[in-house]
């Protein structure tokens, strides 16, 4: 029998000893329910996960939960060179995906995304110079000292390397942006754009992207911050030959996203936008069984 370690970083033990938001939480826990839900439909295989002591184990048939109480990173290196197969999931934010990731030392198969295509995408700021030299349709982008205040009269700003809309903020008036970036580093500033915010679930198969499918991102305004609230699958969306034509781009230029990713675009007045590409699993993959009824989780193993 093979044994999978599925190493969330939020719930498993990435925040010992540190607040989780709720925001932050729900949105881990939805992943990890999704995968161990996922994996547990494969016969002979056997499931670890770990969890933070502060929370209840995920009921899973074939799934054994070890509680994190302290020293996350001993406990997870221990686990993956038990295991056949490691799944790590985590925000890029402050590298945490990256750093999981180096923790496998040992011969066990990582169902991920190559470390070069990590680095890359991981930045906002990276990211929106590959669009650029690839001409895919994207948001001016701008560091902090680069900001042509004149171009436009709403700004968002976000972290650099943030996931979620965690911190995502809206400005209307030039001298509160430049105070907040003073205060704030690795903050980057696109053009305030409204528009329809949607994401596009792909999966490598046969050497060409797989688009799993579409989903309508669902955000609201909370004084000057963007607020995510959920996903919800769409089948039918505007402009679909231009999007595909675009991630095939993208998969061609970025060589190195051999596993599950996502692209996060606007369409705004009949004209598409790509905003950022998630090299790893987002809260939308809870909808790819739902609808399309094939199991993926298969595909991550035999693909890894």
């Amino acid at each position: 029998m093979k044994k999978i370690f599925i190493c969330e970083f939020v719930t498993g033990g990435g925040y010992i000893n540190k607040k989780i938001s709720k925001k932050l939480y729900k949105q881990a826990n939805i992943i990890l329910k999704s995968l161990l839900n996922d994996f547990n439909k494969i016969s002979n295989l056997k499931i670890v996960y770990t969890r933070d002591q502060r929370f209840k184990k995920i009921k899973v048939k074939n799934a054994k939960c070890f509680f994190i109480k302290k020293k996350p990173l001993k406990k997870w290196s221990k686990l993956i060179k038990q295991a056949d197969y490691f799944f790590p999931i985590a925000p890029e934010t402050n590298k945490n995906l990256l750093k999981l990731i180096k923790l496998n030392k040992f011969n066990t198969k990582v169902i991920s995304n190559k470390i070069n295509a990590i680095k890359k995408t991981s930045s906002k700021y990276k990211t929106y110079k590959f669009f650029k030299k690839n001409s895919i349709p994207t948001l001016k982008t701008f560091k902090k000292n680069e900001i042509q205040l004149k171009s436009t009269k709403k700004w968002v700003t976000k972290p650099d390397d943030g996931a979620g809309c965690e911190n995502n903020y809206i400005f209307k008036k030039n001298k509160k942006l430049n105070n907040f970036l003073k205060l704030n580093k690795n903050f980057i500033t696109q053009p305030f754009k409204k528009g329809v915010s949607y994401s596009a679930n792909v999966f490598p198969l046969k050497k060409k992207p797989l688009i799993l499918n579409f989903n309508k991102q669902k955000v609201y305004f909370k004084k000057k911050k963007i607020i995510f609230k959920k996903t919800k699958v769409e089948k039918k969306i505007p402009i679909k030959n231009k999007i595909k034509k675009n991630i095939n781009i993208i998969y061609k230029k970025l060589p190195n996203l051999n596993s599950f990713f996502g692209v996060d675009f606007l369409i705004s007045k009949k004209k598409i936008f790509f905003i950022e590409i998630n090299p790893r699993i987002t809260t939308s993959y809870n909808n790819i069984n739902k609808n399309l009824r094939i199991n993926i989780a298969k595909k991550f193993l035999k693909n890894s």
